[in-house]
């Protein structure tokens, strides 16, 4: 089982990671990986949760070398979110010890029928964002002499800080959208702008030519300017959004 420092060495890490980091899956295995070392554990995994569906998803798990099949099978696994410890900590928003799931009537066996993984202890806490609890953190069979409430404690704390990985992910995420469709909105009117600005300036050539006006007038005639003015504005909005992109 992992020393205090060592604990403590992870939570900076992970703390220091947050602050610049760019992939989120790269940050999220590196934290699971860890805390299946620090608790020589057999199993560590993150369950997300799908809002729309009311599932929970296993998007990363981190297994000891002899149950890699096991992850490949927990990546397309889904089960109903209401189920299980990990359903509990997820409706309750609190990090538990189940040093034996046999003996705990909230243990969903489905995972372990669907995977051939025997699960005989589970330590997990919650991933809490501003909406809510996002999904879960588990630890699967540590090994040592078994899990103490301290041990919730602080994978409550790692937690934390994985829920607001995925907070800024998502933000970002949203971030990137909002700024394609303003750059799609940008082009749209530069566009616009400049058709709009043609046509104006079109038609005060056919007018100045029907009225058989003086060429040094046209400059004076108000939809020429116009028109001028909006070739010039679209030129300039599309030149920007190119620039930006």
């Amino acid at each position: 089982m992992a020393s205090a420092t060592e604990r403590l060495q992870l939570l900076y890490d992970l703390s220091r990671r947050l602050a610049t980091f760019e992939d989120l899956d790269e940050l999220v295995r590196y934290a699971t990986r860890r805390l299946r070392e620090l608790f020589a554990a057999e199993g560590c995994s993150i369950l997300l949760l799908d809002a729309s569906r009311h599932e929970l998803r296993f998007p990363v798990a981190s297994m000891s070398e002899s149950r890699q099949a096991t992850a490949t099978v927990l990546s397309e696994l889904r089960f109903p979110a209401d189920r299980g410890i990990a359903g509990w900590v997820l409706e309750h928003g609190e990090a538990i010890v189940v040093a034996d799931v046999e003996k705990d009537a909230r243990f969903y066996s489905g995972v372990d029928q669907a995977t051939g993984f025997t699960t005989r202890t589970v330590l997990a806490a919650p991933l809490r964002a501003r909406s809510g609890a996002i999904g879960v953190v588990e630890v699967i069979n540590p090994g040592g002499d078994g899990v103490t409430v301290d041990d919730a404690t602080f994978l409550d704390a790692l937690a934390n800080d994985i829920a607001v990985a995925y907070e800024k992910a998502d933000l970002y995420a949203r971030l990137h959208q909002e700024v394609v469709t303003l750059r799609g909105v940008a082009r749209g009117s530069g566009a616009a702008l400049v058709a709009l600005g043609i046509l104006l300036v079109a038609t005060a050539l056919l007018a100045n030519l029907a009225w058989a006006l003086p060429w040094w007038m046209l400059p004076t005639r108000p939809p020429f300017l116009a028109g001028i003015l909006a070739v010039v504005a679209g030129g300039a909005l599309l030149r920007l959004v190119r620039r930006r992109g």
